[in-house]
């Protein structure tokens, strides 16, 4: 796969406003960014040049040794305190509940998750299928309380597969902006408001339509924290939070944002920062969305079942992640003009040139990646047009 064209996705309804603009070739990389972002700095993309008449602070660069690998989904940080059913995640998705797998290469002999951040007694779970009545294998419902999903891999693919997101049409929101910008990175002082403002905006496009589907949808906080002062009483580990990502933390229902964190937003203008801001808090929005519709918890639940077939787990991560960069593209390209990704930042998010390289092989390729975002870009809030889980596995290579 060479191009977003040769994926063969199934076209969404024709709109000169939303067809995708022709990407810019170019060398590969010129670095793997420091936390497994979905994409690299806004600035660094090969022959990048800045706007001549930007103003903007200094370049801020992160340190190198804060790679976190690619255990998370890439794109932030997403961890997860005590969940609240009993179903704890498997760290290869969700930070908070760690993960140990002991046996690596001959199978997942073990599997210890622990039940909260603050604890340090693991619980073994040697049954993941077992689940109180009222679980039908390969159907979706809503989880209760301490349900576990049942059935084998083929029917949590199959839940998967069929999920109720992808009949979920994603209105525009209106009446909904962000606050003035003059450009560069929002000042820390600020942005709390700013970020505020920006979660409402989804948070009116994504509740009714999780609504329609009857999934229960609480919108999430954003709090912003600076590193040196991590938030207090958070229920996932003090560690978490450097300031090199935002944090979800599922427990809290918060967003944690790093004050000082800049994914290239120092390097963009006046009328570009609103929606490359807005291109991040959607990918980590559209976290909270998968585990309201306990999508997370069905996910895990198929890699503990795929324990012993290491090759087809990492596929369904690459699934799993390729459908949140889709959904979260198609609500980020919903939204009003002003804050949707347009011009210089539109070309950037869907170049494949931007997209962060696979640090392993549960990590999408960066053709993959960027025919995903495109994928979610044409929707037009159609997220029937996000069909990772039944893709041909070379578009989800």
């Amino acid at each position: 796969m060479t191009s977003n064209d040769e994926v063969g996705f199934p076209d969404a309804p024709d709109d000169e406003d939303t067809a995708p603009r022709p990407l810019t070739s170019g060398t590969s990389p010129v670095g793997q960014s420091v936390d497994p972002d979905p994409i690299q700095r806004f600035d660094q993309r090969p022959r990048f040049d800045p706007p001549p008449s930007a103003t903007r602070e200094p370049m801020r660069v992160l340190p190198a040794n804060s790679s976190s690998g690619s255990a998370l989904p890439p794109g932030i940080d997403a961890t997860t305190g005590p969940r609240r059913r009993g179903l704890l995640i498997p760290g290869i998705a969700f930070g908070c509940a760690l993960l140990l797998l002991l046996g690596i290469g001959g199978g997942l002999t073990a599997l210890w998750l622990t039940n909260r951040d603050r604890d340090s007694t693991p619980i073994a779970r040697s049954d993941p299928f077992t689940a109180p009545p009222g679980t039908e294998p390969g159907v979706w419902e809503p989880l209760e309380q301490d349900q576990i999903p049942s059935g084998g891999p083929e029917e949590l693919r199959e839940v998967l597969t069929e999920n109720p997101l992808l009949v979920t049409q994603l209105p525009a929101p209106t009446g909904c902006s962000l606050p003035a910008t003059t450009g560069g990175m929002v000042p820390a002082e600020k942005l709390p408001t700013f970020l505020e403002a920006g979660a409402d905006c989804l948070a009116v496009s994504w509740a009714p339509a999780l609504s329609a589907e009857g999934i229960s949808f609480e919108a999430p906080r954003v709090v912003v924290f600076e590193t040196d002062s991590p938030p207090q009483g958070s229920s996932c580990a003090a560690e978490r939070f450097t300031g090199t990502a935002p944090v979800v933390c599922h427990d809290d229902r918060t967003l944690y944002w790093p004050a000082q964190w800049d994914a290239g937003f120092s390097n963009a203008s006046a009328e570009e920062a609103p929606s490359l801001y807005m291109w991040h808090l959607s990918y980590s929005y559209a976290v909270f969305v998968l585990a309201a519709g306990d999508l997370d918890d069905y996910y895990g639940s198929l890699l503990l079942a795929l324990a012993d077939s290491p090759e087809q787990a990492e596929e369904a991560q690459r699934r799993y992640t390729l459908q949140l960069s889709c959904i979260a593209s198609a609500a980020a390209f919903q939204l009003p003009a002003g804050i949707r990704p347009a011009d210089r930042v539109e070309d950037f998010v869907t170049s494949v040139d931007a997209q962060s390289a696979p640090l392993s092989a549960g990590d999408p390729s960066q053709d993959s990646r960027a025919a995903w975002v495109v994928a979610g870009q044409k929707s037009r809030g159609q997220l029937g047009q996000c069909t990772t889980w039944s893709a041909p596995a070379d578009q989800v290579a």
